[in-house]
């Protein structure tokens, strides 16, 4: 089986081989055709490179945007990504808008109020009023998101606490002086029963002592009791007090606490202008004793992560400030590489711009139709990178020239090597398959064929190889019927086309599987010899192209690729096939010395002529034969 299957699957191949064998001389003694096979390689190859080629290349995404673990790293600083499909169709809307006039007067609002809050600038009450007031102008747009509410909120609520904090301090200085006199009261009433103890003392009549007993027991009696009632005043009064500053304290902390967490949440949501409006009224109602962050620490650390810094206020302030300044330079990057034909680059640098300033004006620098060509790109990035992710490398390469033409500087060489190579990785694991499948080894095959569905799901040669293989199944059964009819009109030519589907028809036919090897040589054979020829035609020699033909006639004279070889090539060496005709006719006939004088004519034609050779030594071989009878007679 594997003799056979090897010469079948490799048969085409002979003459290509024999004539580089050949060398640039051409050699003009026919070669035995050879029946060798090479075991296929193994077929296992990977397109993990492509796909991670792919992933880099196709990917709109900046480094700094880890949409796995959803977070995004800015100057050391990590945000709360999202989803990556929340975030996709954010940006999407972001580059489907245009800048418009109310975009540019909230600008110019949010500029006057942070202006405003700014320490150079006036800081009194009616001033800060004023500032506070425009943040309900602020509201109304619809790019504030409320978030203007929020913070005068926040300060109405800190201003409301400063008041009740006020009426504290009132109640508290009156039970201060409640509590004085109180204290004064008790005092005295203590110095009184001093003064009666002393005075029991000084008196020396017992009698007189026992007469005016009962009197002084009453008065001392009477002071302790009053004393104990006004003391349980005091202790009334001193209590009020602490509950009201107890009171104060805690209402004040908790607008100050309720304050500062908005500012963290402020600069954790990237609202970054709020984050500036908020702080800067935080640091106008409350002391310079209160800038330390007592809230969000946690988030601050997931935000600012290995850092021991004390967070404050003005630490906020710096980030917030940082960011936006941030982002107007990434913004202008993003306009210079567009105008410099980098628009790969430009995408990049806007998705990060963009995620940090999502909520900030200073986006509207980038004009509506660079908006649109980065949006084009983008889909045509994410497309691709889906194409190459299912394995359409027919698709790919296509969205990569209108990537190109969208960017310039996306590298569509490399990807289009990525897919070529891809491709003949799949084309190489099918044509192993088809070895395996020749040699019957069918595990292999399938293996091979399993590595090229992996690569290139869509390759046309997998569904090449399967209806070649569904017809070489559906062959097999009428196989021996036609063999033995074209065996039996002795059509070798016609069992030789067939040699594929008879090949696995009659693996198993002990009997007849030598008869189709042995011509399967002898076409094999007869192409070798007529390639040779043909070459030999190419150089110029067709003489020695005849002679090979005739080599190949004596074979199966009725061959037709052969015959029509002759008959092209005849014309050209009619003198010398001729001659050859005659010496033969001659030969035949017995008449020696006129097939030697034929032979002669003929290498006087052609001296090299290997027939000619052949034909004068049998000829004087047979002359000198005929004359030793003669002289022995």
């Amino acid at each position: 089986m594997s003799k056979l299957c090897a010469s079948i699957s490799l048969s085409l191949l002979l003459a290509a081989v024999s004539l580089n064998a050949q060398g640039a001389a051409p050699s003009y003694s026919p070669q035995p055709a050879q029946a060798s096979v090479q075991m296929p390689t193994n077929g296992i190859f990977e397109s993990n490179s492509f796909l991670e080629m792919a992933n880099r290349v196709f990917d709109p995404s900046s480094d700094s945007m880890d949409f796995e673990n959803g977070s995004f790293e800015w100057k050391g600083k990590n945000f709360n990504l999202t989803e990556q499909r929340a975030f996709r169709s954010r940006f999407e809307r972001f580059l489907l808008a245009s800048p418009t006039e109310d975009e540019t007067l909230y600008a110019q609002l949010m500029d006057d109020i942070l202006e405003r809050l700014s320490v150079s600038n006036d800081n009194s009450d009616d001033a800060i009023l004023d500032t506070w007031e425009l943040l309900f102008r602020a509201t109304r747009f619809d790019l504030d998101g409320g978030n203007s509410t929020i913070v005068a909120n926040q300060v109405f609520n800190a201003w409301r606490i400063r008041k009740e904090s006020r009426g504290v301090t009132m109640t508290q200085r009156e039970l201060q002086q409640m509590r004085q006199y109180q204290q004064e009261i008790v005092a005295n009433r203590a110095l009184a029963l001093k003064n009666i103890q002393q005075q029991r003392i000084r008196e020396s009549s017992i009698a007189r002592r026992s007469s005016e007993s009962g009197q002084s027991d009453g008065e001392a009696v009477a002071l302790t009791s009053e004393a104990a009632f006004r003391m349980l005043d005091l202790a009334e009064t001193e209590a009020k007090i602490i509950a009201l500053e107890t009171q104060s304290a805690a209402t004040g902390l908790q607008a100050k606490l309720q304050f500062q967490s908005q500012i963290v949440s402020f600069i954790i949501q990237r609202r970054f202008q709020h984050a500036l409006v908020l702080a800067g009224f935080y640091q106008s109602i409350f002391k310079g004793s209160h800038q330390s962050l007592e809230v969000g620490k946690d988030q601050l650390q997931e935000l600012i992560p290995g850092s021991d810094l004390a967070f404050t206020v003005d630490s906020m302030t710096f980030i917030a400030r940082e960011a936006i300044n941030d982002v107007n330079q990434g913004v202008d990057a993003v306009n210079a590489a567009y105008s410099e034909n980098r628009n790969l680059i430009a995408l990049e640098r806007l998705q990060e711009v963009f995620f940090l300033g999502e909520y900030l004006t200073e986006l509207n620098k980038i004009p509506a139709e660079q908006r649109r060509h980065m949006l084009d790109l983008y889909r045509r990035l994410i497309e691709a990178g889906e194409l190459a992710d299912a394995k359409d490398y027919d698709g790919v390469p296509e969205l990569a020239g209108e990537i190109y033409k969208l960017a310039e500087d996306f590298p569509k060489n490399r990807v289009l090597s990525a897919v070529e190579t891809a491709k003949s990785m799949s084309d190489m694991a099918v044509f192993a398959a088809s070895q395996y499948r020749n040699l019957g080894d069918i595990d292999k095959a399938r293996a091979e064929l399993q590595t090229a569905i992996e690569i290139w799901p869509s390759n046309p040669a997998i569904r090449d190889f399967q209806q070649e293989t569904t017809k070489l199944a559906t062959a097999g059964s009428q196989g021996v019927q036609i063999f033995d009819d074209l065996y039996k009109r002795d059509d070798r030519r016609g069992i030789y086309e067939r040699r594929m589907d008879l090949g696995f028809a009659l693996a198993e036919d002990m009997q007849r599987r030598p008869l189709l090897m042995a011509v399967i040589e002898q076409v094999a054979r007869i192409d070798l010899l007529v390639a040779q020829s043909a070459e030999l035609v190419k150089q110029d020699e067709p003489y020695a192209a005849w002679e090979l033909l005739v080599e190949a006639s004596k074979i199966d004279p009725s061959d037709g690729p052969m015959n029509r070889a002759r008959a092209e090539l005849a014309p050209r060496v009619a003198n010398f096939v001729l001659q050859l005709d005659r010496a033969n006719r001659q030969s035949e006939d017995g008449h020696h010395a006129g097939a030697l004088a034929a032979y002669l004519m003929a290498q006087d034609i052609y001296p090299v002529s290997r027939l000619c050779r052949l034909g004068i030594a049998r000829e004087s071989e047979a002359l000198m034969s005929g004359l030793r009878s003669a002289l022995t007679e």
